[in-house]
């Protein structure tokens, strides 16, 4: 009878659970390893989002340039089909279409009528992927209703305006570039850049960029840690890392405070883009 209760207390004993002690250091481990590998996966995310984007714009500029080979050479409109736009009837995009086919101002426009203003652009028939048209890591269709991740220069044919009058002459001096041809150093000449597109109707239009000073004209936006993709003229496409702390800030400014955004902290990453955008022949 002894043996018996000795092994009955024993067995009490061995199928006992974790002590308090056990669990809070079982607790801290778990909370260590989380604190490890949580950043390490939000790197891993922009990467591969980073990735997306990058064969985003390279279908999106190879498109780009079959439009020009079928079209006698001739740029694709680097507006949205705005009312001012001279390109309107050839612009990469449009403005948000209703289901019944009319514009809606952005301000009112849901999701799908940004993608059908996508889907309605010159640019849709040689990609025929709206998808394209987003990056994954611009998380602005859950809150603003915003498909288009991309903008177009104003110096690949998407300038405002004719004549001594369009805001390049003003600017730089030189229209915008209205046949493939025209371009000089393509592997420079940056045709797609992720930007604050399709937000308030404050940066409705081709992307710009003032000749000089220390500040930026539209805002850009970098999705990728310090780095933002951009597509060239000759058809590839390439993530590019900011220099300035100022640049990366941009990226959480509303609007309309991001636009002219100034520099206070050098102006490599202004220069960069400035030699990138030049619609000087």
């Amino acid at each position: 009878m002894t043996r018996t209760i000795i092994n009955h207390k024993s067995s009490i004993i061995n199928a006992r659970g974790f002590t308090l002690i056990e669990l809070l250091v079982v607790i801290a481990i778990i909370a260590l390893l989380m604190a490890i590998l949580v950043p390490t996966l939000s790197r891993i995310k922009r990467q591969a989002a980073g990735s997306v984007c990058q064969s985003n714009q390279h279908q999106l500029v190879l498109a780009w340039i079959l439009y020009a080979q079928d079209n006698d050479d001739r740029l694709i409109g680097g507006h949205d089909g705005y009312a001012s736009s001279p390109s309107k009837d050839h612009d990469w995009v449009q403005l948000p279409y209703t289901l019944a086919g009319t514009v809606i101002a952005r301000a009112s426009a849901t999701l799908e009528d940004e993608i059908r203003g996508c889907e309605r652009g010159a640019l849709f028939p040689y990609v025929k992927d709206v998808d394209l048209y987003h990056c994954p890591g611009d998380r602005r269709n859950r809150t603003e209703m915003t498909h288009r991740s991309y903008g177009i220069p104003g110096g690949m044919n998407g300038d405002v305006g004719t004549g001594a009058g369009s805001w390049l002459m003003q600017q730089w001096g030189y229209p915008s570039y209205k046949k493939l041809t025209e371009i000089k150093n393509p592997g420079i000449k940056y045709v797609f850049l992720e930007e604050k597109t399709d937000v308030g109707g404050y940066n409705w239009g081709s992307w710009n960029l003032e000749k000089q000073g220390d500040r930026w004209w539209d805002p850009i936006v970098v999705r990728h840690g310090r780095l933002s993709v951009l597509a060239f003229s000759d058809g590839h496409a390439v993530p590019h890392q900011w220099q300035q702390k100022s640049t990366l800030a941009m990226t959480d400014v509303p609007y309309p405070t991001c636009i002219r955004w100034p520099v206070t902290d050098g102006t490599d990453d202004l220069q960069f883009m400035r030699q990138g955008f030049n619609p000087a022949r």
